[in-house]
């Protein structure tokens, strides 16, 4: 009976196949956007999370905070976190590193090859809160710090600019007229959330930078620090012991406003994730509107070809047909014409996602959600849109449908 069903209801919708191709135009479209703009929202989250993995994960940034002056709040212009504090809070219970950073920018010169680039003026720690490795040579060393030496580290976009296809380690490129030893090179990253470029970068000792690079009136201090805590479960408590230690080292009392700010970065992570999950849920309903209008189309195809054959109808009742294989048939045709739709559909969907992938060099990840989705959907159309058609076509009378002209 089923086979029987099966064949009668692909005969039916063949019978037609420009009526057919029309109708499940509506699916293919409706399943291709859902599709895509599902992938689409997926792959913005994969981008989200490789930059904050680029930046380092369960992180909290230290910055100049606020003060006082005459009772009224002003904002430091000086940094206010030392080496020294720096050191005292590797010491903090979950704490996996500290690392300081005295930020600047300059020019870099290799014989008649130049490149502006970010400085950075750090410490080893830099590679381990930032999760960064080098690419060739080493990172400085702690001695290279105390003795505020000549070296630098240089990322991938600096070495391209620089040295090109030549290997960069123990060359010597000139800043400010100063000349600095290369003793290693990072590892790519690319580009960062703000569409920043992570590889143009050089890395030299905290101490040269101060010394040699940026002069300060305080030259013990740090522009900005980061804290790399070992679990984000515990970045608030660590949060607060940050904040408690640090008021002491600066003899802070009771009523004084902090000379610092301890921000939890990865409270912000998760508010940008949120941000790029409900994205991907209203992409996914606005291209569900093309899907319901889809189903709607099949809906009036059927409602049309139960008018068409309703002597058709009429003479398979009069032969016992009953109510059950009428329904039936008419729900078959249906759920055919939304799953051929659901699937032409889906297949495009992944190809012409893959395809904008490949043209934007974003990774687009095939979803076995989309897959089920489509499936269920497929399904679901097809049944709910050949209910009313199907019911209609059960309540003829057969007298009344072999008068039908």
């Amino acid at each position: 009976m089923i086979k029987l069903i099966f064949k009668e209801a692909w005969l039916s919708i063949m019978s037609d196949k420009m009526r057919t191709f029309l109708t499940t135009l509506g699916v293919i479209i409706g399943v291709c956007a859902v599709v895509i703009m599902v992938s689409v929202g997926q792959a913005i989250q994969i981008y989200i999370n490789k930059s904050f993995d680029s930046m380092g994960g369960n992180l909290l940034i230290l910055v100049p905070g606020t003060g006082e002056s005459s009772g009224i709040r002003t904002a430091h212009s000086r940094p206010t976190v030392t080496l020294s504090d720096i050191e005292s809070l590797k010491k903090i219970k979950n704490v996996i590193s500290v690392v300081g950073i005295i930020g600047t920018s300059g020019q870099m010169v290799y014989g008649s090859n130049n490149w502006y680039s970010r400085i950075a003026g750090t410490t080893e720690d830099y590679l381990i809160v930032r999760n960064w490795e080098i690419d060739k040579g080493a990172m400085f060393s702690d001695r290279d710090i105390k003795s505020a030496r000549n070296v630098i580290v240089i990322g991938q976009t600096v070495a391209k600019e620089l040295f090109g296809f030549s290997n960069p380690i123990g060359k010597y490129i000139r800043i400010k007229n100063i000349p600095f030893r290369v003793v290693g090179t990072l590892k790519e990253k690319g580009q960062s959330m703000t569409g920043d470029d992570e590889d143009n970068v050089t890395l030299v000792p905290v101490t040269t930078a101060r010394q040699k690079l940026k002069g300060s009136r305080h030259p013990k201090t740090v522009d900005v620090s980061f804290i790399k805590i070992d679990k984000e479960e515990n970045v608030k408590i660590v949060q607060q012991r940050v904040i408690y230690k640090l008021r002491a080292r600066h003899n802070l009392k009771t009523g004084q406003t902090d000379d610092f700010s301890a921000r939890d970065l990865t409270e912000i992570m998760n508010k940008i994730r949120s941000i790029g999950k409900a994205l991907t849920i209203l992409l996914s309903v606005i291209a569900s509107i093309s899907l319901l209008v889809g189903s709607i189309g099949i809906m009036n195809m059927m409602l049309v070809s139960v008018t068409e054959r309703t002597r058709e109808i009429g003479t398979r009742k009069a032969l016992g047909a009953s109510n059950k294989w009428i329904v039936l048939q008419f729900l078959t045709e249906a759920t055919f014409i939304s799953c051929l739709g659901s699937l032409t559909g889906l297949f495009l969907g992944i190809a012409l996602s893959q395809i904008v992938g490949i043209i934007y060099s974003a990774t687009v990840p095939i979803s076995v959600w989309t897959i089920v989705v489509s499936a269920s959907v497929a399904i679901t159309v097809g049944i709910l849109s050949g209910l009313f058609p199907a019911y209609k076509a059960m309540k003829l009378n057969p007298i009344d449908a072999l008068r039908y002209q």
